[in-house]
């Protein structure tokens, strides 16, 4: 599943809070814990020597499976790079490092990171305590039918297996479209009774096409809930992650409609804006297609 955790430090605990996720994480999977601190390009000797010097003293508080790289240039650019020369990494940040709200805020080191690394991506807001760190009970995995969104299903399967969790997955069935869409074209023309005909139908789609995943993932040893939620997307799944409160969200950067839908900047940057989870983001592989 995962070969290496990589975790970029900056010398700040807000950048340290993901340390508790990444150890177990880690472990639970076999991977090696792989720790990087990127320094400026002119930084002298003794920054370089004070970098790994840091990161050796966190090393020993993590086992004997840990790897260091201190690396010089730019922070997303180097843990990108780092993480093409890894094997099967999964890197795993906090959305603020050094500063606060300064220097690694969401939409500036999380954000480049994972929208070039093209691998997994495990984000943590800062300043969130875990419930129970480095437990996962209960995996949440949000679908809208498509196949892009889909490619967080394997990841969000191995890691509820390897966690012994239970995996919710969620589908909402955006009704309000419906009578945006079809009330455009005025009462007269378009029933009450035709609407709600059509929203029920999507419900039983929605419930069909969950049955079927929650069937096929349950064959291979995962325990499963699956929910059919009516409403926007975004508002209804932040409402069930904090009813449920999941340990963990995985979930795809697209989903249906490619780069519209469910892109990080949408559904999932809100998901992780106004959550209390953490979120694992996976970038669907080159080609995958709709469905």
């Amino acid at each position: 599943m995962f070969a290496t955790v990589l975790v970029p430090l900056d010398g700040s605990e807000l950048a340290e809070a993901a340390l508790p996720y990444a150890k177990p994480l880690a472990e639970r999977t076999g991977a090696v814990l792989h720790l990087l601190r990127v320094v400026p390009i002119e930084a002298s000797p003794d920054e370089a020597a004070e970098a790994r010097a840091y990161l050796s003293r966190l090393s020993g508080q993590l086992g004997d499976r840990v790897q260091l790289s201190v690396r010089y240039g730019h922070p997303a650019a180097e843990i990108i790079d780092l993480a093409q020369e890894l094997a099967d990494p999964v890197i795993t940040m906090t959305t603020h490092g050094r500063g606060g709200l300064g220097r690694w805020l969401y939409g500036s080191v999380a954000d480049r990171v994972v929208r070039g690394a093209g691998v997994p991506v495990l984000l943590i807001r800062s300043g969130i305590l875990a419930r129970e760190p480095g437990t996962f009970r209960r995996v949440m995995v949000p679908l809208d039918g498509s196949a892009l969104a889909e490619a967080a299903l394997p990841y969000a399967a191995g890691l509820a297996k390897r966690f012994e969790a239970e995996l919710h997955v969620v589908r909402v069935a955006e009704t309000p479209e419906v009578y945006a869409v079809l009330g455009a074209h005025g009462t007269a023309a378009i029933s009450a009774d035709v609407i709600a005909e059509v929203t029920q139908q999507m419900v039983e789609n929605a419930i069909a096409y969950l049955d079927e995943v929650a069937e096929r993932l349950r064959g291979e040893g995962v325990r499963v809930e699956s929910l059919v939620l009516e409403g926007l997307a975004t508002e209804q799944l932040l409402a069930f992650e904090r009813e449920r409160q999941p340990d963990l969200v995985v979930m795809a950067t697209h989903g249906r409609g490619g780069i519209s839908r469910v892109i990080f900047g949408s559904v999932a940057e809100r998901v992780l804006r106004e959550g209390n989870t953490p979120v694992m983001l996976i970038r669907p592989p080159e080609g995958a297609e709709e469905g």
